[in-house]
């Protein structure tokens, strides 16, 4: 292995790729480091718009993305109690238009940003697990576990919730309140709806069941991937996995009877505990990025957004460290990561109130300018304060506040949300 680099990253799934392409094309040696292969399983197959400019600059565009992947022109919201369907379109799939963002499969997605980090120029070791770092002191140095020592300048931790340098330095922190378990499986022939749904492939659909949600995300080799989010209440004890996921199925029956036709691809997996802080996300000579600086509850699909954004700020803020000793490039870079996850956390805690969800979400079409600011956050730009849904997210008011809080605030006031009539407090689910 090479002795010497000016940038090591350690993980090359989309946040190691994406920043060591990026890096790499700026001219510096560059060497990632990643203790599996590709190709391999990872769950998150949900892009936003926000990202797509990021993956062109490395040479994924549209047209790139389109050959390989299912086009997704936004996200729909299922209330099966009152048998409504909520649609917040990025564009319409019926006007010809390229797709704003993609539903991707990661195995394939994954691979490819790697082929693209190496196309830029990026030395890759896979299956070099490394054991310890030494990243207090300059240059860094790497060991991996089969006794190889590496030396850079600067070291970008990409492990994803591995976290290896936050957990060496007990700065993860783990998010209470949110989404607790969530088991998922892939079908194929799944039976169209009986409504006439034409475009329910065009989309990412969230159902809202009582305890949790439901995703349904249909990929461009035709199957669909499935799965169940529940909160600490709603696991039922002494059920298996798959006992868990159908239980949570047939809150909507025509959910159940869908899926009951449809043949499951793999063994129900499970994920556990996973909405978590990393902080500080920056040290003198490294930076945290991807899921390796924090993951949220993956409702509004902030993973692979985040992860990819984190890689390519984060590249910035390295290229502006070590190219002119900008040394507050990479403080800049944790605060508007933390602002960042800040709005989308603040959203998700509004989303598992019930009924604030549907006061926001589901009175939205009355309400042209409300509908534009949750559009502008479920594309994934968290950073324009130019909404005044997101400033009131960033001002981060108590997540118990009330329907009247957010309409009385100064910075939605312009927004002019009527509260909807009174409804069933209770959700159900449905795909």
């Amino acid at each position: 292995m090479e002795n010497h680099s000016d940038i090591a990253i350690i993980g090359c799934g989309p946040a190691g790729a994406v920043a060591g392409a990026i890096l790499a094309g700026k001219g510096y040696s560059v060497v990632i480091f990643d203790r599996d292969s590709h190709p391999r399983h990872h769950i998150g197959e949900s892009l936003l718009p926000a990202s797509m400019a990021i993956l062109q600059s490395i040479g994924m565009d549209s047209q790139y993305m389109q050959a390989h992947h299912q086009g997704k022109y936004g996200a729909r919201f299922f209330d099966p109690v009152a048998n409504r369907l909520e649609v917040f379109g990025f564009a319409l799939p019926d006007q010809g238009a390229p797709p704003p963002t993609f539903n991707v499969i990661r195995e394939t997605f994954d691979m490819q940003l790697r082929d693209k980090a190496r196309q830029c120029g990026c030395i890759i070791h896979e299956n070099m697990a490394i054991a310890t770092v030494e990243e207090e002191q300059s240059p860094v140095h790497i060991h991996s576990e089969s006794g190889q020592t590496h030396c850079c300048n600067f070291l970008m931790d990409a492990t994803g919730a591995s976290a290896m340098l936050a957990r060496k330095h007990r700065g993860r922190e783990m998010l209470p309140d949110f989404g607790r378990l969530a088991i998922y499986n892939y079908f194929a022939n799944v039976p169209a709806p009986e409504s006439a749904d034409p475009f329910e492939r065009q989309y990412l659909t969230m159902h809202l069941i009582d305890g949790g949600w439901i995703w349904f995300i249909p990929l461009r080799d035709g199957s669909t991937g499935v799965g169940v989010v529940l909160k600490s209440d709603a696991i039922k004890k002494d059920f298996d996995l798959a006992g868990q996921f159908w239980a949570a199925m047939k809150q909507s029956p025509a959910l159940y009877d869908r899926l009951s036709k449809a043949t499951a691809l793999a063994a129900y997996r499970p994920i556990g505990d996973y909405s978590y802080h990393c902080d500080p996300k920056i040290g003198l000579h490294h930076v945290l990025i991807g899921d390796a600086a924090g993951f949220l509850d993956p409702i509004f699909s902030s993973g692979v957004h985040l992860a990819i954004t984190s890689a390519a700020r984060a590249a910035d803020g390295v290229d502006a460290l070590l190219s002119r000793g900008e040394k507050l490039a990479l403080q800049q870079y944790q605060a508007d990561m933390a602002a960042g996850l800040r709005v989308f956390q603040a959203f998700v805690e509004r989303f598992y109130q019930r009924d604030l969800v549907r006061n926001l979400f589901f009175s939205a079409d009355k309400n042209p300018k409300m509908r534009a600011a949750i559009i502008n956050i479920l594309a994934g730009h968290v950073w324009d304060l130019s909404n005044p849904l997101i400033a009131m997210l960033q001002a981060n008011k108590p997540a118990n506040a009330s329907r009247a809080d957010f309409a009385g605030s100064t910075s939605l006031k312009e927004l002019q949300v009527a509260s909807p009539a009174p409804r069933m407090a209770t959700l159900d689910t449905g795909l």
